[in-house]
């Protein structure tokens, strides 16, 4: 009988299940055994960056690094950051970090090894900043629409309990008629829990779900701070973060004309003048 890898709706995806397990015991092992960032990045970031690239299509690329505005702004660094691989690197640095054009990035996300409320206050701070640069191109810094760029922070564990992360992630929003100002949302592959056992270990996301009320005025839109949870996280935000991706690019559908186009707004590549040379 042949075997079939394709897996039935609400269970484990096998194949990503077994990566989620293995980055989760190499992370283990590095801060275990050492404090040395090579092994695992700073933040953690490396593990991920292999994995995403290991699975992303070649139209998407991960890494690390930074992004310049075309006005020449830079940004704050970020541990990942998901292109557009047809556009071309403004530098890459010998620890792998990058300068990368505003117009390709899709997605930012943070790592963590082990998560802390600071980190999220800081995390959702970030994005904020990410958001109001993303803005110098139109659609790149609003979340109405699928162009922008899309933020998120991921963790492997946390050391706090569920409910004190669910309770920090709602105070991010206080005043729910505010706009929201970035599409933040948090992945955890392993949530603290006591009762859990080894068998029925599971992580969970949060994020700001929009709801209409029909009752109320039609272009009002409410961002209600939802959690959900789950036995293979990895798997789900591999597979949001492909989607949304291809999504964005859909929606930005640029050609290879504008991408060219795009590449003269960043720097001055040639340094030769051009003089007619009368006969």
């Amino acid at each position: 009988m042949k075997r079939s890898f394709k897996h039935s709706p609400n269970t484990k995806n096998q194949i990503m299940h077994q990566e989620e397990k293995a980055i989760l015991l190499s992370v283990d092992r590095a801060l275990s055994s050492s404090s040395n960032s090579q092994t695992i990045g700073s933040n953690g970031e490396l593990p991920l960056i292999q994995f995403f690239n290991r699975y992303l299509p070649l139209t998407l690329k991960a890494t690390t690094g930074y992004f310049i505005t075309p006005s020449g702004i830079l940004s704050p660094q970020i541990d990942i950051i998901i292109f557009d691989s047809r556009y071309p690197l403004l530098s890459e640095n010998t620890d792998g970090s990058v300068l990368t054009m505003l117009h390709s990035v899709i997605a930012c996300i943070e790592v963590k090894t082990n998560l802390k409320s600071s980190d999220i206050k800081k995390a959702w701070t970030n994005s904020i900043k990410i958001m109001q640069l993303a803005s110098e191109i139109e659609g790149y810094g609003t979340i109405y629409g699928w162009q922008s760029i899309l933020n998120s922070l991921i963790a492997y564990r946390c050391r706090q309990t569920l409910d004190t992360i669910k309770n920090v992630f709602k105070s991010l929003r206080t005043n729910p008629r505010s706009n929201l100002l970035t599409n933040f949302s948090i992945e955890i592959l392993r949530i603290p829990e006591k009762k859990q056992s080894n068998k029925f270990e599971f992580g969970g996301s949060l994020h700001f779900e929009p709801y209409k009320n029909s009752n109320k005025d039609s272009a009002f839109v409410e961002f209600l701070p939802t959690f959900a949870k789950s036995y293979s996280p990895l798997s789900d935000f591999y597979y949001r973060t492909v989607y949304d991706c291809y999504y964005t690019l859909g929606r930005r559908n640029y050609s290879y004309n504008e991408i060219g186009w795009h590449f003269t707004k960043y720097m001055s590549w040639a340094t030769a003048s051009v003089n007619l040379i009368n006969k």
